[in-house]
């Protein structure tokens, strides 16, 4: 089977599964007098493609025995300059907690992926940094998650992408991030 067939498969299983949350969203807001309906929608919406999105990607990296989380955390020291990343900057860079940090490096440290190793400026700092083997993955597995990102976004204009993105960086400015 091919990345090809595993994404229509990963698609086809879902169809429209949305339509059954908005007629439960429905319901709730008959039944609750001021229910905010299309916060709620909204809030489902980006929830449900979240999922979806990461059952799509999990589907591309399963035969690198990676997984959405972990691809995260790559890409992140990957799009840094010397592709190296405090474990802090990656917390804040994926939004994981730094206890599932830890578990992610260690995870990519034992595949390889990544080194870690002292700071030059402190002793007391870890640095983390991407190896040549993380490097070369990462550019065998991202055309099949662009694969994957055109199959869930591919529908909108470039035009419309940006309106999404600036709407929703705006709900992410009200939160303060």
């Amino acid at each position: 089977m091919t990345t090809s067939d595993s994404l229509d498969a990963a698609s086809a299983i879902h169809g429209d599964s949305f339509s059954d949350v908005e007629q439960r969203i429905e319901v709730t807001r008959r039944r609750l007098p001021g229910y905010p309906l299309e916060h709620a929608r909204l809030a489902r919406l980006i929830t449900h493609i979240q999922k979806r999105q990461t059952e799509l990607c999990n589907v591309v990296l399963k035969p690198y025995e990676l997984n959405y989380v972990t691809y995260t955390a790559l890409m992140m020291m990957y799009g840094s300059e010397q592709q190296t990343l405090t474990p802090s900057e990656l917390s804040n860079a994926t939004g994981e907690k730094p206890t599932n940090v830890t578990r992610i490096c260690d995870e990519l440290l034992h595949k390889g992926l990544i080194e870690r190793y002292p700071s030059t400026e402190d002793r007391r700092r870890v640095v983390l940094r991407l190896t040549a083997k993380g490097e070369r993955q990462i550019e065998q597995f991202q055309p099949k998650i662009w694969q994957a990102l055109d199959q869930l976004y591919g529908e909108l204009g470039k035009t419309e992408l940006r309106q999404v993105t600036g709407l929703l960086r705006r709900s992410l400015a009200n939160l303060g991030e």
